[in-house]
């Protein structure tokens, strides 16, 4: 069954695949339509979509990446994650990205947590499958049952950055020499740039448990974070930059202090919780727990404009958010077992969103 939702009416088609939604011509609204592309029964945390048209998603409590056809919906799980282990709380198979070179060298990095640590590894995806042995490009992450962080994504610099967790060990986000609680660069064979701020692979640090990372056109990258009761924070990340945490949330707490970087928006995590962020056509988007909503917030220079609500309650709590190829958004839910590393005890969605085309 096929659901497609706009802004005045609900479509319900039955007896065919799901069917890629089209730009209309006729939308005013920001948020044209929503399709539901597949249910899941695990958790679907990364996505990327791969040259040919498919997209390849991460399933964080099965261990595995799973291969979509957005024209049918027909799922494939093309392999599990050698070595990755839940922590009865948010680790597992976390953040997914490819380079942008993925045609001539199909390289998968993936971020999964060990029965030791967090890391990035990067898989040969060749023939549909994940194929031979990983290869382990960062290690020692700490890990915790909670605050795992686990997103990537590559720069326009061809470098890949990594949002990583505080591990529930709060004070290692200000030691630059741990790579808790911060944000990481590095190559794509591993190496540390030797641009980097530390001699390591910390770009920025001073973070509680950030799970959004996104470009703008400018080659800025954005950064979402979830605070602890009281706010969450959307950073713009730069070089060696402290963002606070644990002295800091949000812009409470000893957040006047001249060292810190302020956030550009905050949210009450009531309203937010948000995990992942996608810019598109310089809108950030963000994908909210908590808060079971996705913003929608233009970028406006070097600051962020008045949010927007969308899809308010419609579909539970939303995980990650991501481009599609084509001006538009894919998004995922996130509304039951989200903190157990049980496998297949959920009820998710991979949603095809349409933008109004400006």
């Amino acid at each position: 069954m096929l659901r497609r939702l706009t802004a005045a009416v609900t479509v319900v088609v039955a007896g065919v695949g799901p069917v890629p939604a089209a730009a209309d011509p006729l939308c005013v609204e920001p948020v044209c339509s929503v399709t539901e592309v597949t249910a899941e029964d695990d958790l679907p945390w990364g996505l990327t979509a791969v040259p040919g048209g498919a997209v390849l998603y991460s399933r964080r409590d099965l261990l595995d990446i799973v291969r979509l056809d957005p024209a049918t919906g027909t799922r494939t799980s093309v392999g599990t994650v050698p070595g990755a282990a839940g922590t009865e709380g948010e680790g597992g198979v976390l953040g997914i990205a490819v380079a942008a070179d993925f045609a001539t060298d199909p390289w998968l990095y993936i971020m999964h947590t060990t029965a030791t640590d967090n890391r990035v590894v990067r898989i040969r995806y060749t023939d549909g499958a994940l194929n031979g042995p990983p290869q382990v490009v960062v290690s020692g992450i700490p890990r915790g049952k909670y605050h795992n962080g686990g997103r990537l994504r590559f720069g326009p610099d061809g470098k890949l950055y990594i949002a990583t967790g505080d591990a529930q060990r709060r004070e290692t986000a200000q030691d630059v020499r741990s790579l808790a609680g911060k944000v990481l660069r590095i190559a794509p064979d591993g190496t540390v740039p030797p641009d980097n701020p530390f001699g390591n692979p910390v770009w920025s640090y001073g973070h509680r448990n950030p799970q959004g990372l996104a470009f703008d056109s400018r080659g800025r990258l954005w950064q979402q974070e979830f605070g602890n009761f009281v706010m969450d924070e959307t950073n713009l990340v730069v070089r060696g930059g402290n963002y606070g945490w644990p002295r800091c949330e949000g812009t409470s707490g000893m957040c006047n202090d001249p060292a810190f970087v302020p956030p550009k928006r905050t949210y009450k995590t009531s309203e937010a919780s948000c995990s992942g962020i996608a810019v598109v056509q310089d809108v950030l988007y963000a994908a909210c727990l908590r808060g079971a909503r996705l913003y929608r917030v233009p970028i406006n220079g070097d600051q962020l404009g008045e949010p927007e609500q969308h899809l308010n309650g419609t579909y539970g709590r939303l995980r990650t958010v991501e481009p599609t190829g084509d001006g538009d958004l894919w998004l995922t839910t996130s509304t039951k077992g989200d903190n157990d590393s049980v496998p297949n005890n959920s009820e998710e969605r991979v949603l095809k969103v349409v933008l109004r085309k400006s």
